[in-house]
């Protein structure tokens, strides 16, 4: 079990019962108290795919309704290809129909007289957590329970995500084997098993590609037929447990006694769209409440590396103007930014006149994220096509400048 660690927000979740901190070697410490608990936390900046954080990030953990994300997204592809509408009425077997009656795992009645669209169930399934209505949904895209979690897993293939399905719902096979929705060859406790770097991942692809998914997940409830079904996401503004500090606009939680809390939440830092995902918590909202406090507190998205350099050729006097067209803008830690190593990528001949051609990658900026371990190259080639004494000739020829600016060659920041 990981602890956030509120007075070291800046390293942020350490291992607990005496294992060494993932991040930077930290000693694990005790959580002020158990609403901190989490087995996985990760924080993803949507339009770059930046890591901002991550902690146990691809262990494959139980996510329960999280999984609900993945059958969102494949429902949004079918209606994209065409192949069912919002204002289909879809049909719902009677096994999901006696699942909606129950109290435990239902949020909305779906009586055999009354009919529902797609858009309905969609809303119910994102804002709710409709159990009932993410297997029906499913089942009217792949024509059968069975065929939608193939769909599923091939699509978490095609992602190449630490990802397992079993169910559309992230209901177990505890409760699924009561309702005759248990996949043929899994265990009897079996569940979805997805690790918090490939929720984060769904979560990026349903927002990028279908961003109104937002304007359904930010409503406190929805009214269908004559239901109001109220949000699972009681920190949406207005809710239980908003928190000013950090708002947050969705996106989806979940629980089972197996998966614990989870929790992707998606805001807006620094002008960003954001996604934080927690796994296996104590409590729903806190730890990821402040997994978002941490990022606003400690994090800044700035320029890491120029996007211009004046760089000396070694063993000579000679310098290059070079540029790159590589993302020079990230999130970075205040307390713990990035490292920077430089690698030399053109293989300098020391006797010969040196050809570079427009476009030639000369120098490798490697920048290295100490709190997440993710790792960003930065390229930096020549704007135009020149020629070069190798060190040697420069060394034994009259010495006439070449340098393309008198600048000594730094990393400015």
């Amino acid at each position: 079990m990981l602890k956030l660690i509120k007075h070291r927000l800046a390293t942020g979740l350490v291992l607990a019962g005496g294992m060494v901190g993932l991040l930077m070697g930290t000693p694990a410490v005790h959580a002020a108290n158990k609403a901190d608990e989490v087995k996985a936390a990760y924080i993803m900046d949507a339009q770059s795919g930046q890591v901002v954080y991550a902690q146990n990030a691809d262990q494959k953990l139980p996510i329960a309704s999280l999984s609900k994300l993945m059958t969102l997204y494949l429902v949004e592809s079918a209606i994209q290809r065409g192949q069912i509408k919002w204002t289909d009425t879809v049909p719902i077997d009677k096994n999901v129909r006696k699942m909606a009656t129950s109290a435990t795992l239902s949020v909305m009645p779906m009586p055999a007289k009354e009919h529902f669209t797609v858009k309905e169930l969609f809303a119910a399934t994102l804002v709710g957590s409709s159990n009932s209505g993410a297997i029906a949904l499913g089942e009217y895209v792949a024509g059968s329970n069975a065929k939608f979690i193939k769909l599923m897993n091939q699509q978490a293939a095609k992602w190449q995500l630490d990802a397992h399905f079993i169910s559309a719902s992230g209901l177990d096979n505890t409760d699924l084997t009561n309702y005759d929705l248990k996949i043929a060859g899994t265990g009897e406790q079996g569940q979805n098993m997805v690790s918090a770097r490939a929720v984060t991942t769904i979560a990026r692809h349903l927002i990028n590609d279908y961003p109104d998914v937002i304007k359904v997940a930010d409503q406190r409830s929805v009214k269908i037929h004559k239901y109001t079904v109220p949000t699972s996401v009681q920190i949406l503004k207005g809710e239980k447990y908003y928190d000013y500090r950090v708002p947050v606009d969705g996106l989806k939680t979940g629980y089972t006694n197996q998966a614990g809390a989870c929790l992707v939440a998606t805001f807006r830092q620094n002008g960003r769209r954001m996604i934080a995902t927690t796994l296996g918590g104590a409590w729903k909202f806190t730890a990821n409440n402040n997994l978002r406090l941490m990022l606003k507190q400690t994090e800044r998205y700035q320029q890491v590396a120029p996007k211009t350099i004046q760089y000396q050729i070694p063993g000579t006097t000679t310098k290059l103007q070079l540029e790159t067209d590589s993302q020079t803008t990230m999130w970075q830690n205040t307390d713990h930014p990035m490292t920077q190593t430089k690698i030399e990528l053109w293989p300098l001949h020391p006797t010969k006149p040196n050809y570079l051609a427009a476009g030639t990658a000369v120098l490798k900026l490697r920048l290295t994220d100490p709190l997440s371990g993710t790792v960003h190259n930065v390229i930096y080639r020549t704007p135009k096509a020149l020629t070069m004494l190798g060190p040697v000739q420069w060394a034994t020829q009259v010495k006439k400048s070449t340098t393309v600016s008198a600048a000594a060659f730094a990393m400015a920041k």
